[in-house]
């Protein structure tokens, strides 16, 4: 789940009006407005069990996302706070960019859960300079 879907799997999310809006319930997460759009490079420490590479992706959203006790963050943001959500097979993200060709870790571990077989690296050109392009700058721990 990208974005505005990873508010719609939770149990509501509050518009800009201030209005409720029920969610279908399949992430214990709740999201409000944060008062200003979050946009520009994001990049993450991966809390995932899988995951060892860095995520990066584009973030564009007003809303801020809290995790309730079933929920877990899917990666730490580098000197700001937690993105996205995990919980039991879904994960779901703020990142665009687009994630899955930004993060082929992120995109291998999903292919490997849906099909239940360990999959080799795939190696494609371009991938690697474009997450160092992405990553450059960023003080990772």
């Amino acid at each position: 789940a990208i974005c505005a879907s990873l508010q719609v799997l939770g149990h509501w999310y509050e518009d800009a009006r201030g209005a409720r809006v029920p969610g279908m319930g399949v992430l214990d997460i709740t999201t409000l407005p944060q008062g200003h759009r979050a946009i520009g490079e994001l990049v993450t420490v991966p809390l995932v069990e899988g995951l060892t590479q860095p995520l990066s992706g584009f973030e564009n959203h007003g809303g801020g996302t809290i995790l309730g006790e079933d929920a877990a963050p899917l990666g730490r943001v580098i000197e700001v706070a937690y993105d996205g959500a995990v919980q039991g097979s879904i994960i779901a993200t703020y990142m665009h960019g687009p994630a899955l060709a930004r993060n082929p870790e992120l995109a291998d571990l999903l292919l490997q859960r849906a099909t239940g077989m360990s999959l080799p690296p795939l190696e494609v050109p371009g991938v690697a300079q474009l997450r160092a392009e992405r990553l450059s700058g960023v003080q990772l721990p």
